[in-house]
C-alpha cells in the first residue's frame, strides 16, 4: 500500500493530525513549563498561542533548517531531524542562561512528503522537549517547493532580581584577563557531517558517536543556567564554529583572545577517526553546539567545580584588535580553515 503523502491529506486534516500525535505529551509539557509561572491559555487552533507569564527577562530566538542546505532525509531520520530542529533553538536559550517555555513551529512542505514521516518528526521534538524542556503549542504550515522547518522559541531567565530583570549571558561582556571555556567536546558533529556526506567507514562505535553528534545535538540547558548563577556574563553557543564563535564574542566585546591548540577538547572517537584532521574540525567544524563562556579566573575556579559536564580552559581575553590567535605547545600560530557555516559565504 502506498504511504500517504501530504497532499493526499491537505493542510488542516495534516494539522490535525500532527496536534493529535503530540497531544498526550503537550498536556504533561504544558503543565511543568506551567509550574514556572507561564500559564497556558490558548494552545493549536486559534490565530496565535497565548500564556500567561510573571514579571521577568524573556528571551525569543527562531532557526530554520531548509532541505539541501542544513540536512539531507538520506541521512538523518525524521525523528532526528525533529529533535534537531528543536534542539538548536534550545541552545540558544541555555546559551543565554535561560530556560526555555514555549516555541511555534512552521513547516513549508512540498506535496510529496509523507505524513508519516512528520509524525515522527514531532516525536523528535517531544523527547527533546521532555529533555530540555519547554512546549510546542502551535505554528504554521506553507506550501514550499523546498521542504522546511522553522522554530521560534521563547525562554526565560532563570532569577529575576526585585526590578524583575534576570541575568542573562551576552556576547559582549567578554573583558581582558577573562579566561575562555567550552564544555564538553568540540569537532565531532563536523566529523559526523563528512564521515555521512563522503560515505566513509569507521569502526560501528566510532561511526555511531559522530552520527549522534551532528544529528541529535544535546543542548547545554542546565550548564547555562548554572553558569549564569555562577557570575558568568558572557557566553555563546558553539555553531559556526569555535574560532568563528569566540572571534563574534571578540568583536561584540571589543577584544581579541588566545586560544592554545593542545587545550582544545576533542574526544578519543575523532581522533581515531580523523588523526590528521581532528584540531580542523575541532577548531572549525561548527555545530557541535556547546557552550562558548569567559569569565575572570576566580569565577571560571567556581564554575569548573560547580559543573558536572567537563569543562575546558582553552585561553584568554586579551586587549587589542578582535582577532583571535590559535597557537599550538610552542608558541607558534596555527592556521585555522574554518568550516563554520555562512549562508552567503562564497563556495
Amino acid at each position: 500500500m502506498r504511504a500517504m503523502l501530504v497532499r493526499d491529506i491537505g493542510e488542516f486534516p495534516l494539522i490535525e493530525r500532527l496536534a493529535a500525535s503530540i497531544e498526550g505529551d503537550s498536556d504533561r509539557l504544558f503543565e511543568r513549563v506551567g509550574q514556572s509561572g507561564y500559564r497556558l491559555r490558548l494552545s493549536i487552533g486559534d490565530d496565535a498561542a497565548a500564556w500567561e507569564s510573571p514579571s521577568g527577562t524573556s528571551v525569543f530566538t527562531t532557526d530554520t533548517m531548509v532541505e539541501g542546505i542544513h540536512f539531507n532525509l538520506d541521512n538523518i531520520s525524521w525523528h532526528d531531524l525533529g529533535w534537531k530542529t528543536l534542539a538548536t533553538n534550545l541552545s540558544d536559550i541555555a546559551a543565554m542562561g535561560c530556560e526555555p517555555t514555549y516555541s511555534l513551529v512552521t513547516l513549508g512542505l512540498r506535496g510529496d512528503l509523507p505524513v508519516d514521516g512528520l509524525v515522527e518528526m514531532y516525536g523528535g521534538l517531544m523527547e527533546v522537549s521532555e529533555r530540555c524542556g519547554g512546549a510546542v503549542v502551535g505554528g504554521d504550515i506553507v506550501h514550499s517547493p523546498v521542504f522546511f522547518v522553522t522554530v521560534a522559541l521563547l525562554g526565560k531567565a532563570s532569577e529575576a532580581d526585585p526590578n524583575g530583570a534576570g541575568p542573562i549571558l551576552r556576547r559582549d561582556a567578554a573583558a581582558p584577563g577573562d579566561q575562555v571555556a567550552v564544555t564538553g567536546h568540540v569537532g565531532c558533529s563536523a566529523g559526523g557531517l563528512r564521515m555521512m556526506l563522503e560515505g566513509l567507514n569507521f569502526d560501528d562505535a566510532v561511526a555511531a558517536h559522530l552520527k549522534s553528534a551532528h544529528n541529535r545535538p544535546l543542548p547545554r540547558m542546565q550548564e547555562g543556567t548554572r553558569l549564569v548563577t555562577s557570575g558568568v556574563r558572557c557566553a555563546m553557543d558553539v555553531s559556526d564554529g569555535l574560532v568563528d564563535d569566540l572571534g563574534k564574542i571578540c568583536e561584540a566585546s571589543g577584544a581579541g583572545a588566545v586560544i592554545h591548540a593542545d587545550q582544545v577538547p576533542a574526544d578519543d572517537f575523532l581522533r581515531m577517526a580523523y588523526p590528521e584532521e581532528w584540531l580542523d574540525m575541532a577548531l572549525g567544524g561548527g555545530e557541535d553546539y556547546e557552550l562558548l563562556f569567559t569569565a575572570p579566573p576566580d569565577v571560571m575556579n567556581r564554575v569548573t567545580r560547580l559543573l558536572e559536564t567537563p569543562v575546558a580552559i582553552i585561553g584568554e581575553i586579551v586587549s587589542g584588535s578582535s582577532d583571535v590567535l590559535v597557537l599550538d605547545g610552542r608558541g607558534e600560530r596555527v592556521a585555522v580553515r574554518s568550516g563554520g557555516w555562512d549562508h552567503f559565504r562564497a563556495t
